[in-house]
Parts: structure tokens; sequence; C-alpha cells
């Protein structure tokens, strides 16, 4: 696990390694981030080596992003503890070990370094193994968390250095350590006091950061209320926080920006994958809590945002409420509520004909923003034309498709859509489009409502199920 979940961005920056002439000088962070990579591993590792190359890195502050990723993201995974005792594999056991001992070395080297922004980006990394490495030792760990507590993790610009991570899981190993109680709780209240005063409300001009910051912040919110809560037994106050834990865990603004808070996640949770905390409330309802009500309203939600709920929300809807509307209905009304205004679309497809969304009232249609040069967009089009051919020709009457080419030139997408033999239905941006639908990356899917609302399809989701339950097809 701990290697696996670094492949994407290290494939990214391995790409543009290997994009370039092999024989130009290294220069680029991607290959200063690539070298450290190669002399971490295991049958490569040479620590001199691997610093050489990541002080490149930390020698330029607009390179900081990349280290940090380099430092948090995937250097650190291997700090995470395993459960050793469940391993079958003893060889694979003791390759990890030896891993972790040279990551050790170097992770020393590191925070000992005369440069201030490495050792910087390390020293977190450093307290949290330091913290691992000495639980019998209460006198040690409080000089240790006092260190943390005073880099003032909640003064430090978004992210950096992902003190909120390391502090959460620096107290999750002393938290049962009743002589350490009074100073576990210090630190908890320091992230959780910066995590509550950051959260940030989604806007339509919103930028990528900001939404970014929003979904890493309402995450980590989310799990320090779902930590509250396993840790208290009087009722009132574990419904209490199971509903923050609820409330703050990732909409469909936020699982667009799942980067952001995934990292965060796997080592908070010690590698494991707890992307919602919604349904430990609801359980909690479903136990504790008469008013169904409030159980339909936690579904609804749930369903809203992962319409893999949406069963389990009509079964209950029809065991419970049904008053005379149909499920659909409900349904529909559920969506609009919280879907927000969809601004029309009038674009000329490459046949020349007019798509208009104001001559669709009373169908679903789907809009995907996409490019000929967007791989990921390309990728996806063979299940584009599965759906259009066996959903949308099919039902006419009910839901209408849009592509939208974005940044591209008519010949291009002509000549792909030929090559291609493609005929799901292409319109040329008027390079205004995707700036009213606000889309911040490719491709970007949006569905809009019978009634003239949207919901913009999270990405990474299997799409074709999230646009089929949605609209009930």
């Amino acid at each position: 696990m701990k290697k696996s979940v670094s492949l994407l961005p290290c494939l990214f920056f391995f790409v543009l390694a290997t994009a370039q002439t092999p024989t130009r000088p290294l220069e680029s962070p991607s290959d200063y981030f690539n070298k450290f990579q190669h002399f971490t591993g295991q049958e490569s590792f040479n620590a001199d080596s691997a610093l050489f190359f990541v002080r490149k890195l930390a020698s330029n502050a607009r390179y900081q992003p990349l280290l940090g990723d380099l430092i948090h993201n995937s250097f650190a995974q291997d700090f995470i503890p395993g459960d050793q005792q469940n391993e079958a594999d003893s060889d694979k056991v003791k390759a990890q070990e030896i891993r972790k001992a040279l990551h050790q070395e170097l992770l020393a080297k590191m925070v000992a370094d005369t440069n201030e922004r490495l050792r910087g980006t390390v020293k977190p990394v450093f307290l949290w193994t330091e913290v691992q490495k000495h639980q019998d030792d209460n006198v040690l760990l409080t000089s240790l968390v006092n260190e943390f507590l005073a880099q003032k993790p909640g003064s430090l610009p978004y992210k950096k250095n992902r003190m909120d991570r390391y502090g959460l899981m620096i107290y999750q190993l002393i938290a049962e350590k009743e002589a350490l109680k009074p100073l576990s709780t210090k630190l908890f209240a320091s992230i959780e006091t910066n995590l509550k005063k950051n959260q940030i409300t989604a806007t339509d001009s919103s930028s990528r950061l900001e939404l970014d910051q929003r979904a890493y912040y309402r995450y980590l919110y989310a799990y320090v209320n779902y930590l509250k809560a396993k840790a208290t037994s009087e009722a009132s106050q574990k419904e209490i926080f199971l509903k923050n834990a609820f409330d703050y865990s990732p909409d469909l603004i936020d699982k667009n920006r799942q980067a952001a808070y995934f990292y965060d996640m796997i080592f908070a949770l010690s590698g494991a994958q707890k992307d919602s905390f919604q349904d430990d409330y609801l359980d909690f309802l479903t136990n504790q809590v008469e008013d169904k009500n409030q159980v339909l309203s936690t579904l609804r939600k749930m369903a809203l945002d992962n319409p893999d709920h949406k069963m389990q929300l009509r079964q209950y809807y029809e065991d419970h409420h049904a008053t005379g509307k149909d499920f659909g209905q409900y349904w529909q009304e559920a969506i609009n509520s919280s879907a927000k205004i969809a601004p029309p679309i009038s674009l000329a497809l490459l046949d020349k004909a007019v798509f208009s969304t104001e001559n669709l009232n009373g169908k679903w249609v789907l809009v995907d923003f996409w490019g000929t040069w967007c791989a990921p967009c390309r990728k996806e089009h063979p299940d584009m034309q599965k759906f259009y051919d066996s959903t949308v020709v099919k039902n006419p009457g009910k839901i209408s498709l849009l592509t939208v080419a974005c940044n591209d030139t008519e010949q291009k997408v002509l000549t792909y859509m030929e090559q291609k033999k493609y005929s799901f239905p292409v319109a040329m941006s008027d390079n205004k489009i995707q700036k009213t639908y606000t889309v911040q990356g490719y491709p970007t899917k949006v569905l809009i409502t019978p009634q003239g609302k949207y919901v913009t399809v999270p990405f990474n989701v299997d799409w074709v199920s999230f646009v089929k339950d949605y609209s009930d097809l």
C-alpha cells in the first residue's frame, strides 16, 4: 500500500522527466524529484545521493510544493505503522523494516541539514517518528510534543508542512497515556481550533486553491469530531460529534478536490481509507434515535453526495414516509433543492446544428467539457460513446448529451472524431461556457436537471453509474 498511493503524482513527474532529451543537464525540479525517489529505493539506496537531490529541491522557494509532496506524500509513507502481527509474509515484513531503517538514516541527515527550508519541511516527520520510537519514555515524549507545539501549527499557511496531519497522528500515539493526558488534550485542542477557524464557504468564484483548502480543512475537521465521538460514551455528546463529522464529510464539491486531503486521510488513519464519516452518524441514528424524519434527511444527504445510497434511501422512504408523493418526485425535489441554477447553453455542433438547453425543458442534460489534448478525456471516450448509444439514443425523451471541446481547434476535433469513429454530439467552446460553469479541470461533467438546476459529477467516480442513478435511467 505504502508506495502504491504515491504512484499517480510520481508518474506525472516521471513523464515530465522522460519527455525531455536524455543529454540535457539535470535542471528541472521533476529531475530532482525522480532522482530522490531512485536513491531512496531499497536496491539503489544511497543517503548522500538522495540528500543531494532533495537539497536541490529545497534550494528554490518555487519548488516548495513539490518538495512538500515528495517528503510528506511519498517519503513519509514508510513510517506509517503497519500491522505486522497479521502480516503472513515474513520476508515482506523484513524488507519493510530494512527500508524504514534506511529512510530513518536519511531523515536524520535531512533534519540536521544546513538548508532551513529542508529542515522545516522534514521536522514534523522527524518528530512523529521520534514519538513512535519512544513510546515508553514519557519524559522524552513530553519534550517532543512540546517541540511540535512550539512550531505553532495554527499560525502556518494552508497545509504548510502538513502540521495538522502529523499533530493528529502524534495525538493518537499519546492519547491513552494517563500521565500525558493534559499534553495530549492541549495538542488536540490546538489542532481542532486551527481546523475550525479555517473553514471556507464555497462560492461560484472560489479558486482551485480555495476549494482545495475547503476540502482539506473540512475532511480533517470531520475526522477530529469522529475521534471525539469515539472517545465518549455519553449519548448526547456522541450525537453532536457524529453530526459534525457527518456535516463536514466530503460533499460533491470536496470530492472534486479529493487530492487535497487524500494523503492526509491515508496517514491519519494509518494506511486505511475512510473517505466519509456519514455512515457512522447514520448507524447512531438508526440505533439510538427514534426520529424517522432525522434518519430520512440524513439518508437523503448521503444519497445526494453518493448515489450508491439511493436504493437505501428509497427503501427507507417507502417504508416510513410514503404519503402520496412517489419516490421519483421526492428524489427530483431533493436534487433541485440542493443544486445550482444552470446557466443556459447555446452552441453550434460540429454539423452546424444549434444545441440549446432552453429547448430541452423537462429533460436531463449531461454536459462534458473536454479536449483532444486531454489524455484522461480521450481515455473515457469509448465509455462516452457506449453511454450515448445505449442510454441517450434509446431515451431521447428523457436525456440529452452535449460534449464541449475546449481550448481546441475545430479541425483537430473533426479529425479526432473521424479517426476514432465517435458519433456523440460535440460543440466547440465559445471560450465563455467553461468559465460560466467554473470548469477547473478536464474532463468536467455537469448534469442539468429537467427543472434547470445542475450538479457537477465528481472526479474519480463511475460517472456512468452516477448519471444513471441521479436521473433514474
